[in-house]
């Protein structure tokens, strides 16, 4: 999904079965209850029907909860057809394209450390958002602010650094190796 789906917090209209609905994007504010719901279907190697198929059947709890969160449909019309796994494993792989800030795989960095979701909360707030407006953000668009403002954080001190520099004469070697530090 594009940035402006991502910034307006928009769905996508989607026909399930023989009514039309709508797909979500999930919220910081309810981020953790679809985490528990996602997480047998995150866990997957790829998606796909074939490999969303098989686990219709015994994770349809989680299936219903993370449609619950994110979609429109009602639980009796769900409910009415669980019969149907192509086309829940359909709905789930739309589901994931639009939630695909939360379902893509992360690399993990190396020489980064872990942060709390509250120093997440605290950075954001300290570049101007207000709490209740993070919670009401989509996950995608929260992480990329987040990508964002590391950005704008980084290219502020490389401007110090260009400053100092300048002051104190500093040794080219060392000035180059310090700023590709700064552009990661």
């Amino acid at each position: 999904m594009n940035d402006f789906f991502l910034a307006n917090n928009e769905s996508l209209p989607y026909f399930f079965v023989d009514q039309n609905i709508e797909i979500k994007q999930i919220q910081v504010k309810n981020l953790n209850r679809f985490a528990q719901f996602a997480d047998p279907i995150k866990k997957l190697e790829s998606y796909s029907i074939e490999t969303i198929t098989p686990l219709i059947e015994p994770q349809m709890l989680n299936i219903m909860g993370m449609c619950s969160l994110v979609t429109s449909i009602s639980p009796e019309s769900f409910n009415e057809n669980i019969g149907q796994p192509t086309a829940i494993a359909e709905l789930l792989l739309k589901i994931i394209e639009v939630n695909e800030a939360f379902f893509r795989k992360e690399e993990k960095e190396t020489d980064s450390k872990d942060s709390s979701w509250f120093e997440a909360f605290a950075y954001l707030v300290k570049m101007g958002h207000r709490h209740n407006d993070i919670l009401d953000m989509t996950y995608g668009a929260f992480l990329q602010y987040l990508k964002e403002g590391h950005a704008v954080e980084r290219q502020q001190v490389k401007s110090y650094a260009i400053a100092t520099r300048m002051a104190n004469g500093a040794k080219q070697q060392a000035w180059e190796k310090y700023l590709k530090q700064l552009d990661r």
